[in-house]
């Protein structure tokens, strides 16, 4: 009996002991990955850390890490980030309320405890990470004219503190100096100049700090992160351990959905993107590695933000640059640990790997309301790809009976269209999946709309700038909202002289229920006005009257 506890307990024992020493292994693993440096070319990080995500709107939030409505970041956010494919993040940190004065501007221990926290998380799982300076550019940075030399300096102190404190660290952790940057009171010429100054300068503080930042990778920014301006004004630091970055958003008009741009992708939309990445590459030749450390859309219009994002993340690669993509939180949901838009993360996917995606054209059907169903084309970018089969859910269409195929395009039977808006629910009815030999599936939305209504077609503004903004309740019908136009009522410009539109989210918002005109835009009607809402499918309006009282 004894003999049988002392074995049992021995055994109990053992198990312990293995379970400790797993623990330790693995504590051992991951403290390796955070904190041995192990020396990285410049040019094979890019080429490993592609493609590459930004947890924007968090540590770069104003004053503090949820302040812009993101939840405290997580570790699992890391692992789901890597699950979905990306090898690297960006995370931007604003500086400038977690600082004490001058001169030394000593940077709040908790706020940098916590930052160094959220590098370790993402250092452990082999990812590459850029930290930088983020929106410090204007909340003092850019004011440069008042004191040059001390708002350098003060960028300086902020950066030999971060760089002491993570000089220890993996050689996949990387600096980069500023974000888009740029000087009020000068000219793009001389703060073009002032940038290449500053690059300088900041390489010099980091490099200072010795061990192994003396040859960490360190991101030099152009001047406001601008390719055009990186062609023209940029001047590369004499230093072996750099990559260049700049960004794109371009252009702005269709990613911010301002001034009516709603669809992109003709030709000379492909010609003026090329022309945008072939100039930063025609000025460096290959010589540098560049990392495009955002990019991203707030447009909303799907089909063409996929076709969108697919075609510049081919032409990056094709000019040797590597992509980092913008995400506050419109897309992985933090809290749930989804991707609201799981097909634009497929064709980045796809993308990293030289996996060419295929798209469907037109990119959505909808069908109106007790009008006539007819038979309805489709054609096909296929990209060198195979249509395998077309589903809906786990119904395969079938050929001849459901569909006819014609080349590089199909025509889907009326008859069929009938059986998928047989509800009477407005909206999506269907999504038929296209399934290609090679790249991302294409989810092809079936929409049953009717025109859309809203509740008052009138709506009453202060002429003397004293207004709120206004809810205009909308039955949206399975259309979508794309753009808004504002004149008054003799056909003048109210929000830009150039152009009836309105700006996007900056000028208007929409959701489920309403579209929220905001105040600024009310504030500058003096007259009678009419707003005209646009949706899709094209050719969808309606119009609302203002009066100014």
């Amino acid at each position: 009996m004894k003999r049988k506890i002392i074995l049992r307990i021995v055994s109990i024992l053992i198990i312990i002991s293995l379970a400790l020493s797993f623990i330790f292994i693995n504590a051992a693993s991951k403290n390796s990955k955070v904190n041995t440096f192990v020396y990285i070319t410049p040019v094979q990080a890019s080429k490993e850390m592609e493609p590459g995500w930004n947890l924007g709107n968090t540590l770069d939030a104003i004053p503090t890490e949820t302040s812009w409505g993101n939840p405290e970041t997580q570790a699992y956010m890391f692992d789901d980030i890597k699950k979905a494919g990306f090898k690297s993040v960006r995370i931007p940190i604003t500086w400038a309320d977690h600082i004490g004065s001058a001169p030394e501007y000593t940077i709040d221990k908790t706020w940098l405890d916590r930052v160094e926290q959220i590098v370790d998380w993402a250092l452990e799982r082999d990812l590459y990470v850029i930290i930088n300076a983020h929106h410090d550019s204007w909340r003092w940075l850019s004011s440069l004219k008042n004191d040059k030399e001390g708002n350098m300096k003060k960028l300086e102190k902020i950066w030999q503190q971060v760089a002491q404190r993570f000089k220890n660290k993996s050689a996949k952790l990387m600096f980069e100096v500023i974000n888009e940057p740029y000087y009020d009171g000068y000219s793009e010429q001389e703060q073009g100049a002032i940038q290449n100054e500053l690059n300088n300068r900041i390489l010099k503080t980091i490099r200072s700090t010795g061990g192994n930042n003396q040859k960490r990778i360190v991101v030099i920014p152009a001047l406001s992160c601008d390719s055009y301006k990186m062609a023209k004004y940029f001047e590369v630091p004499k230093d072996e351990n750099i990559i260049l970055t700049f960004h794109y958003y371009s252009p702005w008009n269709f990613t911010a959905n301002w001034w009516g741009k709603t669809t992109w992708g003709n030709e000379e939309d492909l010609k003026n993107m090329e022309k945008d990445l072939k100039t930063v590459y025609d000025k460096f030749k290959g010589k540098y590695p560049i990392v495009i450390g955002e990019y991203g859309l707030f447009n909303g219009n799907k089909p063409a933000e996929w076709f969108y994002f697919d075609t510049f993340l081919k032409l990056a690669h094709k000019y040797g640059m590597q992509t980092m993509y913008w995400d506050n939180g419109g897309n992985y949901d933090r809290k749930n640990r989804v991707w609201r838009d799981e097909q634009t993360i497929k064709i980045i996917a796809n993308s990293a790997k030289n996996i060419n995606n295929s798209f469907v054209d037109p990119g959505i059907l909808y069908f109106e309301d007790g009008k006539t169903i007819k038979d309805t084309t489709l054609s096909f970018k296929l990209n060198g790809n195979k249509l395998v089969n077309i589903m809906n859910n786990k119904y395969v269409l079938k050929k001849d009976k459901d569909y006819v195929a014609n080349g590089s395009k199909i025509i889907l039977k009326a008859s069929y269209i009938k059986t998928l808006l047989n509800n009477d629910e407005y909206g999506v009815n269907a999504t038929l999946r296209f399934k290609f030999n090679k790249g991302a599936d294409y989810p092809l939305d079936i929409v049953k709309y009717n025109k859309p209504k809203v509740l008052d077609e009138e709506i009453y503004v202060s002429k003397d700038g004293n207004n709120n903004d206004t809810r205009i309740i909308t039955a949206f019908n399975g259309t979508k909202l794309t753009a808004v136009k504002l004149v008054s009522e003799n056909g003048q410009n109210i929000r830009d002289s150039w152009t009836p539109y309105l700006r996007g989210w900056d000028d208007f918002a929409v959701d489920n229920g309403s579209i929220t005109i905001k105040k600024h835009v009310l504030d500058m009607i003096k007259s009678d006005a009419v707003l005209t809402f646009e949706f899709f499918p094209e050719g969808v309006s309606l119009q609302v009257k203002v009066k100014a009282e």
